[in-house]
């Protein structure tokens, strides 16, 4: 199931949109979710700890499969383990940044919202000084929302929801951002409260399409794809035995075959 996939590796969920964006404009490729469960959040580790746990998990894929893409799911993780993995993996992984570029086409000041291990990275502070010199960028560390998404979404809802986002929107309200750059894949989960805490006023933007174009721009340099393969079912695969009955029903919602864990 995993030869010829598109996978992607998070610690959790938060890669999901990410899936999601590419199963709808290509619908014909087989997809393998992995949610390095043992190791969640990624955000709250030290980065030696995220980089060994990625490299980790990384090794028991590809000892089921090679995927022909691997997508790093996950800001944090991107930002400390990205070079390290491509140089074990047996096929292109491509990484998952902050969306600063696009945040810097609008006008106003820019708002960063991510966890505290990627708002204090030396990797966003470059980001910045690349695509949005001279500009205000405020940024608010908000790793509450991931074990909010990760743990009680699917039950609680928007009420829930505008409960945990109400402390962190506040900060970047009062700043008078124009702008919220999501910086943790798990926030887009939340993104129709988010827009509608900030309002129709700030633009609220994310990595989704810059990830998913890189993925078909790989994927049609190095011709992988066989128009002539037999298309398996996505499967959702799991290190871990932590929230398992709450990532079947993820699963499920996502369109994904429950695969169990990753041994």
């Amino acid at each position: 199931m995993i030869d010829h996939s598109i996978a992607f590796l998070d610690s959790g969920v938060g890669g999901l949109p990410y899936a999601d964006w590419m199963r709808q404009r290509r619908p014909d490729l087989p997809l393998t979710y992995v949610a390095d469960s043992a190791s969640f959040p990624y955000g709250e580790r030290e980065p030696d700890d995220v980089k060994r746990a990625v490299l980790q998990t990384a090794v028991k894929l590809f000892d089921q499969g090679t995927p022909r893409i691997l997508v790093l799911a996950c800001n944090t993780a991107s930002v400390v383990a990205l070079e390290a993995l491509r140089a074990m993996a047996p096929c292109p992984v491509v990484g998952t940044v902050p969306a600063i570029k696009s945040a810097a086409n609008l006008a106003g000041a820019i708002g960063v919202l991510a966890t505290s291990r990627t708002v204090s990275s030396s990797y966003l502070d470059g980001l910045v000084e690349d695509f949005a010199p001279g500009r205000q960028v405020h940024r608010v560390a908000a790793g509450d929302i991931v074990r909010f998404v990760e743990e009680r979404w699917l039950d609680d809802g928007e009420d829930g929801a505008r409960e945990v986002l109400g402390p962190s929107l506040a900060q970047l309200k009062q700043e008078g951002v124009g702008s919220v750059v999501l910086g943790c894949t798990h926030f887009i989960h939340v993104m129709n409260p988010i827009e509608k805490e900030l309002g129709s006023g700030v633009q609220v933007v994310d990595s989704r399409d810059g990830v998913g174009r890189r993925v078909l721009d790989v994927l049609k340099e190095a011709h992988q794809v066989d128009e002539n393969a037999e298309i398996a079912p996505s499967g959702f695969w799991v290190t871990g035995n932590a929230l398992q009955s709450m990532h079947r029903r993820y699963a499920q919602l996502h369109g994904f075959q429950w695969e169990g864990p990753l041994t």
